[in-house]
């Protein structure tokens, strides 16, 4: 398979990505690129904001609600989606605790154990997947919430890092495999993301440091490495890939029609 041409790919699907009024998309454009109307679009202000603290390597209490799917835009500010902030949730609604039998945090109560809890990554070279395994456990360790999964830890690290290290989602995953494969998304399988201590299955552990999800993530970057390789770090970019490349393969990842290649080259 020939490397995809990012700028086309990134025009026909990016767009999807973002509800904003100044860009009405049609029931014939969805329809005609087989993405699902009910994606959960993302307010541009949100994404400008968020991307802001990409680029100032921030990690806090609305760079997770972002990841959780739990940022809104009100009245020219950020704003949760309930129960946000009053009980902090992961994505799949599932309350962040200390420890699994004591109460849930709260917005201000998990920015407090941020702030408490710092994570300094001058040292790390992102480009380095020793490096990038290192940070994965630092963060594990340090942040060993209840709740708090594998694709928040890396969440943090994309934050930290300034986007060195990419964001990872099953989505996105789904569709470079399958642009990879030349398939369309519905016919590659990726799994849901494994939980923060999974090791690989067997008789002894192979090491104690190895985890399933790194290896996720790095399969993912070695994809993006394949199928982008004119995008990574594109013009000298801290970021490993631009945001719009990131929204396209996010809205691709839902798609239920294959990526016209034939259109594309």
């Amino acid at each position: 398979m020939s490397k995809i041409d990012a700028y086309n790919f990134i025009k026909q699907y990016s767009r999807f990505y973002l509800d904003s009024p100044q860009d009405s998309i049609s029931e014939e454009d969805f329809n005609n690129a087989g993405i699902p109307k009910n994606i959960n679009r993302t307010n541009p202000d949100v994404e400008e904001h968020i991307t802001k603290k990409i680029k100032e390597g921030i990690f806090d209490a609305q760079s997770f609600a972002w990841k959780a799917g739990k940022a809104d835009w009100k009245e020219g500010h950020f704003d949760y989606v309930k129960p946000l902030p009053d009980i902090w949730i992961n994505g799949n609604g599932s309350p962040i605790k200390l420890t699994k039998d004591s109460e849930a945090f709260t917005g201000e109560g998990f920015n407090k154990y941020v702030c408490d809890n710092q994570i300094e990554v001058k040292e790390y070279n992102f480009a380095s997947e020793k490096d990038r395994r290192k940070l994965y456990l630092t963060i594990k360790d340090k942040y060993s919430l209840f709740n708090y999964g594998t694709v928040y830890i890396i969440n943090q690290m994309f934050f930290l890092s300034k986007g060195a290290v990419p964001i990872y989602d099953r989505f996105a995953h789904v569709a470079v495999k399958a642009l990879r494969m030349d398939k369309s998304p519905l016919e590659v399988f990726v799994p849901d993301a494994p939980l923060k201590n999974d090791h690989p299955k067997g008789k002894e552990r192979v090491n104690k440091e190895y985890f399933l999800a790194v290896n996720n993530l790095e399969e993912y970057i070695w994809l993006l490495s394949e199928v982008f390789p004119d995008e990574i770090h594109k013009n000298g970019d801290t970021m490993f890939i631009s945001r719009e490349l990131d929204q396209a393969l996010w809205v691709y990842g839902h798609a239920i029609k294959k990526w016209p290649f034939e259109e594309s080259k």
